[in-house]
């Protein structure tokens, strides 16, 4: 009875399995094309560059609110290495930007000629600021920063709207490297400059000489720089280049180092994006006095609830119902508040004597959530 039993089982198991794969066959394939997947927003550009002859795509993602309105420019951030990195960065980007720590922003992926299932073509050709014996396509930083400065990033402002006073460049490897490079010999055309595991050994060391001789004529440099470091990626050089920075102590100049624990020199490359991105466009807070700070604080009412901001530790704090830890409002300048450094929409309502009288918040990347709370005592 028992060997009966199970047979009956093996029988019964497959006629589903023949069931089921019956209805999978039924399936219909819409389409299969070896096409390039971007994510949702995103377009390409493809061109011929006139000054090397080369093919290079852009991969471009834009704000979610950008066909709303027409006048708005947003920041570019250029990450090299676009075939790689584009998506994992635009993906990053939007949970940053959703929880309000980054602006609306526009994200170009530069990748170097080649093909689809060969995109790196010219990469190590383009990356390399020197040449050397032993990898014969290397030394065309020079030539890729031409196209680059006069040919790339020109197209970009004239086909989007653009802000040109605030550019990032973000590169890991060969493209850290050049975007170190970029950093000391065309400082201005960047704002904000992200090097990830950069192949500092090059050339005997180049990186370190070309620093040093950038500093012998220039003790500015108008940038935000953030290095980036895998804790399995040549510890060593990394901090050596940060430390002789650091040492230069050049004026106007925002530099950072970070490690990224437990990896190697690709694997924490997200990571380092999403890092860099939030170094890249934290919002820079002012202190302000606590007597002046004294004419926001009180109780505030929306509807139902209510709220208090006191100051705490020489800042601003909101304490909603029930949180005891509460949010600073950082001050952004004279008129420009943000809880926690977001680009959500915080201000301060006044009367006609100048008196505080409300305060309006956004709670999300929709405006439309912009709640208003009135100043009660």
């Amino acid at each position: 009875m028992k060997i009966l039993k199970n047979h009956v089982h093996i029988i019964y198991t497959l006629i589903l399995f023949v069931f089921l794969l019956s209805q999978l066959s039924n399936a219909q394939v819409i389409s299969k094309e070896p096409e390039d997947l971007f994510i949702v927003g995103s377009e390409s550009i493809h061109f011929r560059s006139e000054i090397n002859n080369s093919d290079y795509t852009l991969h471009i993602n834009l704000p979610e609110n950008y066909i709303n309105d027409p006048t708005k420019t947003y920041p570019v951030f250029y990450a090299l290495d676009g075939y790689r990195i584009f998506g994992v960065t635009t993906h990053i980007y939007k949970g940053i930007w959703d929880d309000g720590f980054a602006p609306e922003i526009i994200i170009v992926g530069i990748t170097n000629s080649g093909s689809k299932t060969s995109p790196t073509l010219h990469r190590t050709r383009d990356l390399t600021p020197t040449a050397i014996e032993r990898i014969s396509t290397s030394g065309g930083a020079s030539t890729f920063l031409k196209v680059l400065s006069d040919e790339i990033i020109p197209l970009i402002d004239r086909n989007y709207r653009s802000d040109k006073t605030n550019r990032t460049l973000a590169g890991t490897s060969f493209a850290g490297l050049f975007t170190h490079y970029t950093l000391f010999t065309q400082p201005s055309l960047f704002t904000n400059y992200i090097i990830n595991n950069p192949t500092l050994w090059w050339d005997d060391d180049y990186p370190y000489q070309l620093e040093e001789a950038f500093y012998q004529k220039n003790k500015s440099l108008h940038a935000n720089v953030i290095f980036l470091n895998s804790e399995y990626n040549d510890m060593p050089k990394a901090i050596k280049m940060f430390d002789q920075i650091k040492r230069h102590n050049y004026n106007h100049l925002t530099l950072d180092f970070r490690m990224i624990e437990n990896m190697g020199h690709l694997g924490g490359e997200a990571e380092a994006m999403n890092q860099g991105m939030r170094f890249a466009y934290k919002r820079p807070a002012i202190k302000v006095p606590e007597k002046v700070l004294k004419q926001y604080c009180g109780t505030y009412q929306d509807g139902a609830y209510v709220r208090e901001i006191i100051i705490r530790d020489g800042e601003l704090t909101l304490i909603r119902t029930g949180d005891v830890q509460g949010a600073k409002i950082q001050v952004i300048n004279e008129t420009e508040f943000a809880i926690l450094g977001r680009y959500f929409d915080f201000h301060f309502n006044r009367d006609e004597k100048g008196n505080v009288i409300s305060f309006s918040s956004q709670f999300d990347t929709d405006p439309s959530r912009t709640r208003t709370a009135i100043k009660i005592k």
